[in-house]
């Protein structure tokens, strides 16, 4: 079996490699890769050097890690998103020169990953409506009585988002933090100074389901295992602090275990509200690898409105895994490592086989 490759931001490995605590647990693949004996390489895309096939990064050894030059591995678990040039040049080249990476090389952009996921009528059902931002579109939303949420293309962490909800008079609520009630012609002007540099979309809002009065949604992981299986290792609640909506970490929230969310939000029907979820990340999941076969690691927003109805929010190519660990859930924590490296170490061994 080959070595396999994790591929992480070059800031992160340089604290991680100083003993410096990061979101991305390094110390964790370690663990994990020595418990499965599977060989592996940390590194950086700035290390790559492609012309001559190799990497230099940093390999298990002992209680510790040691530093290494080795050939360039043909599985490589991508930990980190680009949007600069250069580094995504560099992983095509690497690409050409037969490295296979597990998760899609880029699929930021939320338009284009809800419209794949749209062709799935599973799935499709689940997706709240959602279209380019337009001043007519929201207009007309807002007349039919609905609201609705302005959210970046391209996003993180909940920034950049705003909530308008009609009040009926001409008037509607606009809320990023707090909410502010202003004229139709005042939310227009707003709206454009908003989206004149960067492209928008618009989404039905969902009333979300509460836990202790607060809204919450799922953080739902997919993942490939052992024997290259899609299976969700468990469900984390994101549950709205400061933020009178937004459920991120980054923006007030906080970690419940999915279950303990979902029990007091729906009593006797909890766990047929845990299934209907589960049973739509596994379909999202079967769809996109049929457009991205190597997909294996995949991270769901998933909203639960007050009946139970899931909702696909997002989709995460690289799942922010520390709000199970937030949440106390250490087991799942460990196996959200686990797993990718468990089935890229498969991937290789099949890969192997096939040059035979």
């Amino acid at each position: 079996m080959d070595r396999i490759g994790i591929l992480v931001d070059r800031r992160v490995l340089a604290r991680a490699m100083r003993g410096r605590p990061t979101i991305e647990r390094v110390g964790l693949y370690r663990s994990v890769a020595l418990e499965l004996g599977v060989d592996i390489v940390v590194f950086c895309v700035e290390r790559v050097d492609v012309k001559r096939a190799a990497v230099v990064g940093y390999a298990p050894a002992g209680e510790g890690w040691r530093r290494v030059r080795v050939p360039l591995p043909k599985v490589v678990h991508k930990r980190v998103l680009y949007r600069k040039s250069a580094p995504l040049r560099k992983l095509r080249r690497m690409q050409r020169r037969g490295v296979v990476f597990v998760n899609p090389v880029k699929i930021q952009d939320k338009a284009r990953m809800l419209s794949l996921l749209r062709r799935e009528p599973s799935v499709a059902a689940h997706i709240p409506p959602t279209r380019p931002y337009s001043w007519p579109a929201l207009r007309g939303l807002l007349g039919r009585g609905g609201s609705a949420v302005v959210k970046p293309k391209i996003g993180s962490l909940g920034q950049g988002i705003v909530r308008v909800v009609p009040l009926g008079t001409g008037a509607v609520e606009w809320t990023r933090r707090r909410p502010v009630v202003i004229g139709r012609r005042s939310l227009k002007r707003r709206l454009a100074r908003l989206t004149r540099r960067r492209r928008y979309l618009l989404q039905d809002y969902v009333a979300l389901a509460r836990y202790e009065g607060r809204p919450f949604d799922l953080r739902v992981p997919v993942q490939r295992g052992p024997d290259g299986g899609w299976l969700v290792p468990g469900m984390v609640a994101k549950v709205a602090g400061t933020h009178p909506y937004l459920t991120n970490m980054a923006q007030g929230g906080r970690a419940v275990p999915g279950a303990v969310a979902l029990r007091a939000a729906f009593g006797p029907q909890a766990d047929e509200v845990a299934r209907r979820a589960e049973a739509l990340a596994l379909e999202t999941a079967r769809a996109l690898a049929r457009r991205h076969p190597f997909a294996a690691d995949l991270g769901l927003d998933i909203g639960i409105d007050r009946s139970g109805k899931p909702w696909l929010f997002e989709v995460n190519t690289r799942d922010q895994r520390y709000t199970f660990y937030n949440a106390g859930m250490h087991d799942t924590f460990r196996a959200l490592y686990r797993n990718p490296v468990a089935f890229c170490a498969r991937l290789s061994r099949e890969l192997a086989g096939g040059r035979r």
